[in-house]
């Protein structure tokens, strides 16, 4: 029986019953009647040639209930230009293709990329949309289905929810444990931040989210509109802090994605990257919650995750061991002392020269 239990500040909406898709759709048809859909792809011209995208897009096809698409793009050169317009001439509804770094914004003080990308969307929907809700959804998920993302704006659509944020989880399980940033790196290090500074507000709200780094999102336009821009991998985070002083918890939810599967990053290089990315995107939102930016605190939390990273490995074993999962912990011992290095190199760097994020 599929877990129903509510922990933490916000509303958890499982996955009870897979026979209610259909109804989902066609009631999400109606409700974007009063409340159009737009879906923002964040995309790097990577992404254009891999069967994921190709896969998302074709999902997309069949959604009726999508009023719009942006497309914000960068990395492309002008050669792929044909390709990528050819890729995403099928919807059916209105789709805008934003060649971000092919037409530099002036005044730009971030590096495009799917942060800055993500900002043009909303500069782009901001300027005449009649979109009400904003969805995001990631383009390298091979395992997208469009039921998933229409249970996700469905919850900011219905009527009778009145949810103004939407984030989805999902399960990232194979024959292995994968989201090893999240349950390895982020759950242990805001563990360390409470054993270090005791409960605060902002953690224990972030702590309520079961993969804070899910890249898929509904919300309502005008929250889109308030969430600030940050560069990397500590995008995600940004958003969930800026949430957070923006609405009530009780209007926040999150929903469950079914299973997940996107591109696996090697840990000895962009894991190490995204953990340090992270490190420095909480550093600098605690620190405007009131806590020391100092490098003595930083220090002090980084000690801390290396006792708690040593707890999340062992929930990690245990877990892959009652359900017969492999589990290499060598490797995954390895991956946490990758983490813990990164976190001591980040927290010796001061917060005004490392943290860019602006509303």
């Amino acid at each position: 029986m599929s877990d129903f239990a509510q922990h933490g500040l916000i509303a958890t909406l499982q996955r009870l019953n897979e026979s209610h898709l259909d109804t989902i759709e066609r009631e999400l048809e109606e409700f974007a009647q009063q409340k159009p859909i737009a879906l923002v792809l964040p995309c790097h011209a990577r992404d254009l040639m891999q069967p994921a995208l190709a896969h998302i897009i074709a999902e997309l096809r069949e959604a009726p209930w999508l009023g719009e698409v942006v497309v914000s793009l960068n990395g492309l050169t002008c050669d792929f230009v044909g390709h990528a317009e050819h890729l995403f001439d099928s919807f059916d509804c209105p789709t805008k293709v934003l060649w971000n770094d092919l037409e530099p914004k002036v005044g730009s003080v971030l590096k495009w990329g799917k942060g800055a990308n993500f900002r043009a969307a909303i500069a782009f929907l901001s300027g005449g949309s009649s979109a009400r809700i904003i969805a995001s959804q990631d383009c390298d998920v091979i395992s997208f289905r469009r039921t998933d993302l229409a249970r996700l704006c469905y919850a900011v659509a219905h009527p009778k929810m009145g949810y103004s944020f939407a984030k989805a989880y999902y399960s990232r399980v194979t024959d292995r444990l994968h989201g090893r940033v999240s349950r390895l790196f982020l759950q242990p290090l805001l563990h360390a931040v409470i054993r270090v500074a005791g409960h605060q507000p902002l953690i224990d709200f972030l702590l309520s989210f079961r993969y804070p780094l899910a890249g898929e999102v509904a919300m309502t336009r005008e929250l889109a509109q308030a969430l600030p821009v940050s560069e990397g991998w500590g995008l995600e985070l940004a958003h969930l802090c800026q949430v957070f002083r923006t609405i009530d918890p009780r209007k926040i939810c999150q929903v469950d994605g079914g299973a997940y599967d996107h591109k696996h990053q090697p840990a000895t290089s962009a894991l190490a990257d995204m953990a340090g990315e992270i490190a420095r995107e909480l550093f600098g939102q605690i620190a405007q919650e009131g806590l020391p930016s100092a490098a003595a605190f930083h220090s002090a939390v980084a000690i801390a995750y290396r006792d708690e990273a040593e707890h999340a490995l062992h929930r990690s074993a245990s877990l892959a061991l009652i359900n017969g999962l492999s589990f290499d912990p060598e490797v995954e011992s390895e991956i946490v002392a990758t983490f813990a290095a990164r976190l001591e190199s980040t927290a010796t760097q001061p917060i005004s020269a490392e943290f860019k994020t602006e509303s």
